[in-house]
């Protein structure tokens, strides 16, 4: 399989239950690999993506969708995750820990619309572009 060599962009949408975290997770282990990542950093960036869908899910299934969009190009990956649902009831302890997860993963976290979008991105440590 070839690596990318342009720059795309992947929405997938999914129901708001816990039980289809599992897709984001594996959509964006087989393009952080596509785009040159390193083992431990696709491990990492499956692990930041799955955050910040329970995050969103506020530990639950809602009602609604979330939507995962993947800014894909050699080197480089950006995720943005954002649910239709109004903002869940966070005691904040979730919050803090998953920005603690990601800093330590993706590094840089933006939250946005009260709260119901998360975005981060991530460049492959031996990227020479």
């Amino acid at each position: 399989m070839e690596g990318v060599t342009s720059r795309d962009t992947i929405r997938m949408t999914i129901p708001a239950l816990l039980a289809y975290v599992r897709l984001p997770r594996v959509a964006i282990a087989g393009l952080a690999t596509r785009s040159g990542f390193s083992y431990d950093e696709v491990e990492d960036l499956r692990l930041a993506v799955g955050e910040v869908c329970q995050v969103l899910l506020d530990g639950a299934d809602r009602n609604g969708t979330l939507t995962i969009e993947f800014t894909v190009a050699r080197g480089t990956l950006g995720v943005e995750v954002a649910i239709d649902a109004p903002p869940g009831r966070h005691d904040g302890l979730a919050e803090r820990l998953a920005e603690q997860i990601l800093d330590a993963t993706v590094g840089k976290v933006e939250i946005d619309d009260d709260g119901r979008r998360i975005s981060f991105s991530m460049r492959a440590a031996d990227d020479d572009e």
